[in-house]
C-alpha cells in the first residue's frame, strides 16, 4: 500500500508518518520547525513517551504545541491537498487563479525538496531515541517482575501457609514507576473511569493506535481536513474526558486562541468541493457507515483512523454496468453493439466524461444523460452505445476510460473473444523408430475441446508466414522430409474428431527432426514438432554358452559365416545344446526365422578372396542342427536367448550353417541409390535379408556300454523253482546319458534284470540284479539282451547255470517177497523220502515191459502223491501170485521236474508138491477079503509145507477092493518124508491091475 501511495501522489488528505517506518515522499512534503526548535522538539518527545501508558488514550497537547511554536503552528498551511484542490478548481478566462495556483505548485515543490533531507534525518534520529528509551522500559519492567517475584518468594519462605490466609491478590503487579496514579486518574487520563456502578464500553483505540496518534501531535496539520479531525476528536475526548489540573493563565489564553481558530475553520463544504476521503463529500450509497460487525475491514480502518485516509481504499464514484464489456460471439464483416451504463454511487451530482476507445475495432456514440448539462444525480445513471465492428476471428482488447471527480479514472474494459477451438494435439510428436528407406504410420486423434468451431491448416513451419494458404497447400498431405501429415487443411465442430495420419520415412540412420505449424481461422498459430528416430538393423551375438570356437589351421569353413560354434562329439540319437545370446540392438520389433543350410567350403590361401560366383545357399538335408525359437520378433533393445541343438541321426560329421533372416527389411542398396530422390509416394522395396551367419560343426560316434562282469556263470546245481540273485554293473562310457531296456524270458526259466530299464548319464555306472529261477532241471546257457535307446545292436549278457528238481529215496533199495505159495497174496510197506527242500509230486508204478503181459499181480496204494519238503510218506506194495513162477520186476519212482528211482521186486511163487518115491506098489499074493499091508514113502518136493488128503481108489475095478492110507492126511514139511502105509483089501479074486490112488494137497496156513 505505501508503494501506491509514491506511485499516486494526489489525494484527498495527508497520511500521518507511522512511528517504525522511514519517512515517506508525502510525509516529506510537510512543513516542519526550523533547527532552533529542534531541541524543543527532542524534549517534547522524551516527555511524552515517558509519560505514555498503553492503558490511556493519548493526551491532546495541541495547546502545547501552540504554546511553544505559537505562529509556526497557529499559522493557516496551505497543504497539498489544498494545491490539487485549486488546481482542479480552476477554469479558462481567470489568470489571477491560474497564476496562483501555479505559484503554489512551485513553492510547494521548492519546499518539499529542500526539506526532504533535513525531515528524514530528523525523524530517523527521533525513532532511535524512541526505541531506545521503550527498549530501556521494557528492561525495567522485567527487572521490577523478577525483584517482585523474588521478593514473594522470600516472604513464603518466612511466613509459610499464613501467606495465603492474608487475602492478597493473586494477580501480577505492575511495577510502581509504570502505574498510574490517582492524581493521574482524575486529573490528566481521559479514560472513564470505573466507578461500580457506570458500564464502561470498552475501548476501540489500541497501543497502536495511541502511538500513531500521538506521533500526530509532533506534527503540523496540513489542511482544514485535519484540524477538524483533530477538533473533532478532542471535542469525542472532551465529553469523557474529566477535569484536568489547573493550567497556567498562559497556557489558557494559548488554548482559548486556538479554539477560536478553529472554530473558523468549522463550517459546512459544499459536497462538490470536498475530498472524496471525507465523511461528507465521499459519503457512498451502495457502502455502509455503519460500524457493525458486517462492516468490511477497510471501512473499519477507515473508521478507526479516518485521519489516515489513502487512496489505496478510494470511494467510488461511477460503476460500469457491465463492468466488463465482452463480445464472444462475431463474424469478420459484422457489426455488434453493446450498452454501458455509469451509475453514479455518490451522494452527490457529478459530471463524467468519457473518452473513446483507441483501436478502429470498437467505438461509442454520443451518451444518454438522465437531465440537463451532463450531471448525473445520486443513483443515476447515463449510457454509452459501444459498436464491434471486427475484420477477422482474432482476438480484440481495448477500453474506455471515464474520468470523474476522482483521482483515480474508471476503466471500462472492451474485450471481443471467442472461445478459441482447442485441439488435442501434443506439443511434440514422437513417432519413435523406424528402419532405414522404410515407411512408419501413426494416427493421431485430433479432437476440438473448445466451445466454437474453427478450419485448421497444417503447414512446415519453414513456410510460415506465407503471403497465400492456397499457394501452400498444394496436396493432402504437408510433407517436410522425412515427414508428412495428412490432412493438411480440415474443418472441426465443437467435439469433433478427426484423424491425423503422421508418416515417417528417414533415408539416414539419424535423429530426425522437424517443426510444423497449425493455423486457426482466429488467427491464432500453433506450433508442434514431429521427431523420429532412423536406425539400421543391428544385431549382435553376446555370448555363446561354453564359449564361440574358431576353425582349425588347415580345416575347411565357411567363407562368409561371422562366428563358428563347435559341438564335441555326440552319440548317435543324443542331444547336445548351447545357448546363443543375440542383442537387437536397435529399437524397433524385428521379425525373424532361422535356416540352416549348407556350408560354402573353399580352400582359400592366406590372404585370397572366396569366389562370390560359387557362394550359393542350399538347404541342408541331413537335419543334425536345429535351433528355437526358429521364428518370433526381436524385442527393442533387448536380449534374446535362442537355443542351438546338435541332435546326429547318423554315424557321420555335421556341418552347417545358421542363418538369422530378418523379414522386410528395406533393400539398402536401392536406398542408396534414391535417398536423394525418396518421395512420399515412392513405395519402398523391402525383402528378407541375412544379418548373421553362424557356423556349427559336430562329430557323432557310437555308445560305449560295459558290462562288469561280462558273463554270469552259477556253478553248483540249483533246485528249480528257487530264486538266484546275483549283481552286475552296467557301464556308460559314451558321450551321452543312454536308456536301457532288458528282456525278460519266461519259458521254462524265468530270467530278469532289476530294474529292468533305466537312464545312464556318461561315465556313469548302473548297479542292477540278475534274478534267476529255474524250472526245469539240468544245464542251461542263454545270453540275455539289453537294449539300448538308439543304439543299433543290442548288449548281451551270457548265463550259465545247472538246475535240479526234487530227489525221492524210497527206503528199501529193492523188494524180495520171498517165495510164496500160489494164490497167496503178500503186502509189503514201504517209505518215500523227499531230502530236497521242494515240494515233489511222486507216482510209484509197475515198469512195463513189452515182452511180458501184466497179470496185476503187484498193486501199489497209494500209487501218487505230492510229498512235501523234507517229508516222507508210507506206500503199501500188495502182491498176489496167480502163477507158479519166479516173480521179477522193477517199479519206478517217477517225480515230475525232480530225480526218482526205481524198486526191484522179487517174488518166487510156488504151488505145494508132493511125490512117491515109488509110484508103484506090487503086492504079490492077495487074498479075497484079506488085507494085504504095504509101505510107501510120500516125498515133499518143494519149500513149502504140504497138507495131503487121500483120495478114494480109483481105476476100473476099483469097486472090487479097497485101499486105506495110515495117515491118511496130515502135514509134509518141505523136503521132508512121510511112510505111508497102505492096507489094500480086494473083494475078488481075479487079477486086479491098473489100480491108483492120488495124494491131493493144499496150501498150508
Amino acid at each position: 500500500m505505501q508503494q501506491e501511495c509514491e506511485k499516486k501522489p494526489s489525494s484527498g488528505i495527508e497520511p500521518c508518518m507511522n512511528r517504525h517506518k522511514p519517512a515517506s515522499e508525502k510525509t516529506q512534503k510537510k512543513t516542519y520547525p526550523t533547527k532552533r526548535n529542534d531541541h524543543l522538539f527532542s524534549k517534547l518527545s522524551v516527555e511524552c513517551l515517558s509519560n505514555y501508558d498503553p492503558l490511556c488514550i493519548g493526551q491532546d497537547i495541541s495547546h502545547l504545541l501552540a504554546s511553544i511554536f505559537r505562529d509556526l503552528y497557529t499559522t493557516e498551511v496551505i497543504g497539498k491537498d489544498t494545491v490539487t484542490n485549486l488546481a482542479k478548481s480552476r477554469r479558462r478566462g481567470n489568470s489571477y487563479h491560474d497564476k496562483y495556483v501555479e505559484e503554489l505548485q512551485q513553492a510547494n515543490f521548492t519546499q518539499i525538496f529542500s526539506l526532504t533531507l533535513q525531515v528524514h534525518s530528523e525523524y530517523s534520529r527521533r525513532i532511535k531515541d524512541a526505541d531506545m528509551l521503550e527498549k530501556h522500559i521494557i528492561q525495567a519492567r522485567l527487572q521490577a517482575s523478577a525483584r517482585e517475584k523474588r521478593a514473594q518468594a522470600e516472604i513464603l519462605d518466612e511466613v509459610g501457609e499464613a501467606y495465603h490466609q492474608l487475602g492478597l491478590p493473586p494477580g501480577k503487579s505492575t511495577p510502581g514507576f509504570a502505574q498510574p496514579t490517582i492524581s493521574y486518574n482524575k486529573r490528566v487520563c481521559t479514560e472513564p473511569q470505573d466507578d461500580g456502578y457506570t458500564l464502561i464500553p470498552p475501548s476501540r483505540l489500541t497501543a497502536q493506535s495511541l502511538l500513531r496518534e500521538s506521533e500526530e501531535t509532533l506534527t503540523l496539520p496540513s489542511s482544514q481536513e485535519d484540524s477538524n479531525t483533530g477538533s473533532i476528536c478532542s471535542e469525542k475526548g472532551s465529553r469523557v474526558r474529566k477535569p484536568s489540573l489547573m493550567l497556567k493563565p498562559s497556557q489558557e489564553e494559548d488554548r482559548a486562541a486556538l479554539q477560536k481558530f478553529k472554530k473558523c475553520q468549522n463550517f459546512l463544504r459544499n459536497p462538490h468541493f470536498q475530498p472524496l476521503s471525507d465523511q461528507c463529500g465521499g459519503k457512498s450509497l451502495i457502502m455502509s457507515g455503519k460500524k457493525g460487525k458486517r462492516a468490511t475491514k477497510a471501512m473499519k480502518e477507515r473508521e478507526t483512523y479516518s485521519w489516515c485516509s489513502s487512496p489505496e481504499a478510494p470511494v467510488p464514484v461511477f460503476i460500469a454496468n457491465p463492468p466488463v464489456v465482452l463480445f464472444t460471439e462475431y463474424r469478420a464483416g459484422q457489426v455488434y453493439e453493446t450498452t454501458v451504463e455509469l451509475r453514479n454511487t455518490t451522494a452527490a451530482s457529478r459530471h463524467v466524461r468519457v473518452i473513446p476507445p483507441t483501436t478502429p475495432h470498437f467505438s461509442i456514440g454520443l451518451g444518454r444523460f438522465p437531465g440537463e448539462g451532463g450531471v448525473i444525480a445520486p443513483g443515476m445513471s447515463c449510457q454509452y452505445t459501444v459498436r464491434f465492428a471486427p475484420d477477422c476471428l482474432a482476438e480484440y482488447e481495448d477500453f474506455l476510460l471515464v474520468e470523474t471527480q476522482s483521482p483515480y479514472p474508471l476503466i471500462v474494459p472492451l474485450e471481443a473473444r471467442r472461445p478459441p477451438p482447442i485441439l488435442t494435439l501434443p506439443a511434440v510428436l514422437d513417432l519413435g523408430y523406424c528402419l532405414v528407406g522404410g515407411v512408419k504410420f501413426m494416427e493421431v486423434l485430433c479432437r476440438n475441446d473448445g466451445q466454437s468451431p474453427g478450419t485448421f491448416c497444417i503447414m512446415p513451419k519453414k513456410q510460415w508466414p506465407a503471403s497465400s494458404l492456397r499457394s501452400t497447400v498444394k496436396a493432402s498431405f504437408a510433407e517436410d522430409p522425412p515427414f508428412a501429415v495428412s490432412p493438411c487443411l480440415f474443418a472441426l465442430l465443437p467435439g469433433q474428431a478427426v484423424v491425423m495420419e503422421v508418416v515417417f520415412f528417414p533415408t539416414a540412420a539419424e535423429v530426425c527432426t522437424q517443426s510444423f505449424i497449425i493455423v486457426c481461422d482466429n488467427c491464432q498459430v500453433k506450433d508442434f514438432t514431429i521427431q523420429g528416430t532412423g536406425q539400421l538393423v543391428m544385431l549382435e551375438l553376446v555370448a555363446v554358452e561354453g564359449g564361440e570356437d574358431f576353425p582349425e589351421l588347415g580345416e575347411l569353413h565357411d567363407v562368409t559365416a561371422d562366428h563358428f560354434v563347435r559341438f564335441d562329439s555326440a552319440n548317435l540319437n543324443s542331444t547336445l545344446q548351447k545357448k546363443l545370446i543375440i542383442k537387437n540392438n536397435t529399437h524397433l520389433e524385428l521379425p525373424f526365422h532361422w535356416q540352416i543350410m549348407k556350408p560354402n567350403l573353399q580352400a582359400l590361401l592366406p590372404g585370397e578372396t572366396p569366389d562370390p560366383s560359387c557362394i550359393h545357399h542350399h538347404a541342408a538335408t541331413d537335419n543334425g542342427f536345429s535351433i528355437s525359437p526358429a521364428t518370433g520378433l526381436l524385442g527393442p533393445a533387448l536380449e534374446h536367448v535362442f537355443l542351438l541343438t546338435y541332435h546326429p541321426q547318423e554315424l557321420i560329421d555335421y556341418h552347417s550353417v545358421c542363418h538369422l533372416i530378418i523379414r522386410e527389411v528395406p533393400d539398402m542398396q536401392k536406398i542408396s541409390e534414391d535417398s536423394t530422390s525418396q518421395q512420399l509416394d515412392v513405395v519402398p522395396e523391402v525383402g528378407d535379408a541375412i544379418v548373421m551367419e553362424i557356423e556349427v560343426k559336430g562329430t557323432t560316434e557310437p555308445y560305449k556300454i560295459l558290462l562288469e562282469p561280462y558273463a554270469l556263470l552259477i556253478p553248483g546245481e540249483t533246485y528249480i523253482h528257487t530264486t538266484i540273485r546275483k549283481t552286475f554293473k552296467i557301464w556308460n562310457h559314451s558321450k551321452s546319458a543312454i536308456c536301457f531296456q532288458w528282456e525278460r524270458v519266461s519259458d521254462c526259466h524265468i530270467i530278469e534284470v532289476e530294474p529292468s530299464s533305466g537312464d545312464i548319464e556318461m561315465n556313469e555306472c548302473f548297479d542292477l540284479n540278475l534274478i534267476l529261477t529255474g524250472g526245469q532241471p539240468g544245464h542251461f546257457s542263454t545270453t540275455l539282451q539289453c537294449h539300448v535307446k538308439h543304439h543299433n545292436s543290442p548288449v548281451g549278457l551270457p548265463i550259465e547255470a545247472t538246475f535240479k528238481g526234487p530227489q525221492l529215496t524210497l527206503s528199501v533199495p529193492s523188494l524180495d517177497l520171498g517165495l510164496l505159495q500160489l494164490g497167496q497174496e503178500i503186502c509189503s510197506t514201504l517209505q518215500i523220502c523227499n531230502s530236497s527242500p521242494l515240494e515233489a509230486h511222486w507216482s510209484l508204478k509197475e515198469l512195463a515191459d513189452g515182452s511180458v503181459v501184466s497179470l496185476g499181480q503187484v498193486k501199489i496204494e497209494p500209487s501218487e502223491g505230492v510229498l512235501p519238503p523234507l517229508a516222507f510218506c508210507s506206500v503199501d506194495v500188495y502182491f498176489r501170485a496167480v502163477c507158479c513162477q519166479s516173480y521179477e520186476s522193477v517199479l519206478q519212482l517217477n517225480v515230475p521236474n525232480g530225480t526218482g528211482c526205481h524198486l526191484f521186486v522179487r517174488a518166487d511163487v510156488q504151488s505145494p508138491q508132493v511125490c512117491l518115491l515109488s509110484c508103484e506098489l506090487l503086492l504079490t499074493d492077495l487074498y479075497v477079503g484079506v488085507t494085504q499091508s504095504g509101505k510107501t514113502t510120500l516125498f515133499n518136493q518143494t519149500l513149502l509145507p504140504a497138507h495131503f488128503t487121500w483120495s478114494k481108489l480109483q481105476g476100473p475095478q476099483a469097486h472090487h477092493c479097497s485101499a486105506s492110507f495110515t495117515p491118511s492126511s496130515g502135514t509134509l514139511e518141505p523136503n521132508t518124508q512121510m511112510e505111508i502105509s497102505v492096507s489094500f483089501t480086494t473083494h475078488t479074486d481075479a487079477s486086479i491091475r491098473g489100480m491108483h490112488n492120488t495124494a491131493h494137497t493144499a496150501k498150508h496156513n
